[in-house]
């Protein structure tokens, strides 16, 4: 994205440089360093926290040994590296055909608006089919595929362990296994590639497909023998960012996998992947070997998740025809050859309508089984129990109030310090950058790298380093670290914000004689503001379903102090607390009805906020 806005206005003579607009200007771009600076930091410190255990057992060893048994001091994580691309394809074959064939379906077969038709008598039934045929088809598609987005991974997770898991202990098994981590994982994948594919389809030019209608082709024929191939750079980069969500998972999984160190053998076989591993041992291990192995493991997924997203600067931007007629690209000599098809294409369009169908169908099963489940134990003792006491219990009995608290904490303290960063390193990306810029690319390239790191690797990187600078687990240290989960987020959708104002207004001011930054903040970010909130909004959501990183940084207690500098669990920690337990579990539904509920409620602040926007314009 690069601002066709000049970065200086019209002058005569030398333009003369303010202090205040200098000082900006530099604010701006340190800003922006700061994905670079996070990036090298966390592969920096995840490295060194590894040394120790490449020093004790060997790199080669480490990486190639078959054994894990931290009681004899063996550490060899291949079982959990093969474990982990096995559970990868298959959630990619799953999610991303799924997802692919979704995203065909929204672009060319979803209708707008029902068109039902009713010749009755009854008012009453024609007010109601008319109401029907006002809702548009689309735009409540768009907004399933977001909640799946945005629903928490800890929340999946209980639904894989109360449901997958039962469904499939009927076919082998207790259920838990390979199968279930791929499926899992390929519904928490499927929003990535369905939203990211569906925008690559939506970017080819419209006469590619009317030039394919004009022809004599069928629907099918033209959107899968013509538009798909045009897109085709698109969606491998959509399935390549489905596979790096997929690997760096760890939550959702956590209670499906069975958690054994051991190479599978079959669908159901009990696996321990990479992610896994960690989040199951780094609670207990503090031997001189143990811990530094773990964060080594952190370091292995690391690379392979940086190298997945960065594979997405080798994806062609856009279609260069190559497998084109070659009639039509200029070779005289070929002689046309026509051939009978649309078998294969007709049957596609099928299957991108009923996989549509049963992603509206997992949606629905999730919400439902949720909310059925987690309504009958909400009590008056959990939602306003102070200090983690339910009723006349112990304080080891969780309760809402004090999770609640600590997550609001949690939000203020990282939306104060990410969002003036991520709008500083916006504006400089936008109103500063120079088109074609080496930095600019590096600092996008960064950012993109900085989106791509694990949850678990960020909790890593908090634990290495900001746990001990507060010197205990606290709210500080679990909002340092949520700040660079989110700041991509931030960065990105303000920019996008910035970006969609007019040029005019800023040349009005320029004309009025304003400089730079009095237009900037007088002029661009508060016509650009909706779309800040959307960025604040998302963010909030982030860090409503994260766990990964706050298990690490944050602690577990049950309590609520107030201070800063103490620990607290956020709604999602405690979730998953309560669901490691089985005395816990009534707890546990009610936590994943309330963040079902807050994933809902803020998706749709977002989409009335977009909405109002496009209005506007």
């Amino acid at each position: 994205m690069e601002n066709t806005l000049s970065a200086k206005r019209p002058v005569h003579g030398k333009a003369k440089v303010k202090p205040g607009d200098l000082f900006a200007k530099i604010l701006f771009i340190a800003c922006a360093c700061i994905s670079i600076i996070a990036v090298f930091g966390i592969i920096g410190y995840i490295l060194y926290g590894s040394i120790p255990a490449f020093r004790h057992i060997g790199f080669f060893e480490f990486l190639f040994g078959t054994s894990w048994n931290p009681t004899h001091d063996r550490f060899g994580i291949l079982p959990m590296l093969v474990n982990s691309l096995i559970v990868t394809v298959g959630a990619a074959l799953i999610g991303g055909t799924v997802g692919v064939f979704t995203a065909i379906f929204l672009a060319f077969w979803c209708p707008d608006k029902f068109h039902i038709r009713y010749r009755g008598r009854s008012r009453f039934v024609g007010k109601l089919v008319a109401g029907i045929n006002k809702i548009n088809l689309r735009t409540i598609f768009d907004q399933i595929i977001k909640v799946l987005a945005g629903i928490p991974s800890i929340v999946y997770g209980l639904f894989g362990l109360e449901v997958l898991v039962k469904l499939l202990s009927n076919i082998g098994g207790d259920g838990k296994g390979i199968l279930a981590c791929s499926i899992l994982l390929a519904i928490m994948i499927l929003p990535t590639v369905t939203s990211l594919s569906k925008n690559a389809l939506d970017a080819v030019p419209a006469h590619y497909y009317e030039g394919a209608l004009a022809l004599g082709n069928t629907k099918a024929q033209a959107v899968f023998k013509v538009v798909v191939p045009a897109a085709r750079s698109g969606i491998i980069s959509a399935l390549i960012l489905g596979i790096g969500r997929a690997v760096g998972e760890a939550m959702a999984i956590v209670w499906v996998s069975g958690n054994r160190v051991l190479f599978p053998t079959g669908l159901f076989s009990y696996v321990r992947t990479l992610t896994t591993n960690i989040v199951m041992e780094m609670a207990y291990a503090d031997t001189a070997v143990h811990r530094p192995a773990l964060i080594a493991t952190g370091l292995v997924l690391l690379v392979i998740v940086l190298l997945i997203t960065l594979s997405l600067n080798l994806v062609p931007k856009e279609f260069k025809g190559k497998r084109g007629n070659k009639v039509l690209n200029g070779n005289a000599e070929a002689k046309p050859v026509f051939r009978k098809r649309g078998a294969l294409s007709a049957v596609g369009a099928v299957v991108g309508i009923i996989c549509a169908v049963l992603v509206g169908v997992t949606l629905a099963a999730l919400v439902i089984y949720i909310l059925v489940q987690g309504i009958g134990y909400m009590s008056h003792d959990f939602f306003f129990g102070e200090e983690g006491f339910f009723g006349e219990q112990s304080i080891n009995v969780p309760t809402l109030w004090p999770a609640l608290l600590g997550t609001l904490e949690l939000i203020g303290i990282t939306l104060v310090i990410a969002l003036p960063v991520g709008i500083c390193a916006a504006i400089y990306l936008n109103e500063y950058a120079k088109k074609g810029s080496v930095f600019v690319k590096i600092v996008r390239t960064f950012i993109d790298a900085l989106a791509g790191v694990p949850s678990i690797v960020f909790g890593l990187f908090g634990f290495i380093l900001f746990v001990p600078l507060f010197g205990r687990y606290c709210v500080l240290a679990g909002a340092f670290t949520m700040v660079l989960v989110v700041l991509p987020t931030v960065i990105r959708s303000t920019e996008e914000a910035l970006f969609a104002v007019p040029t005019p207004l800023r040349e009005a001011s320029y004309g009025l004689g304003a400089s730079k930054v009095r237009t900037i903040f007088k002029i661009v970010l508060p016509s650009a503001f909706p779309g800040i909130a959307t960025a604040a909004i998302l963010s909030i959501g982030r860090i409503l379903g994260e766990s990964a990183a706050l298990l690490f940084t944050m602690g577990t207690p049950f309590n609520f102090s107030g201070d800063p500098a103490r620990g607290a669990s956020s709604l999602s920690v405690l979730l998953y607390t309560c669901g490691s337990e089985a005395m816990h579990m009534p707890q546990a539904y009610v936590l994943a009805v309330i963040l079902l509920l807050l994933t809902i409620v803020l998706n749709l602040i977002v989409y009335f906020i977009e909405r109002g926007v496009k209005k506007k314009r």
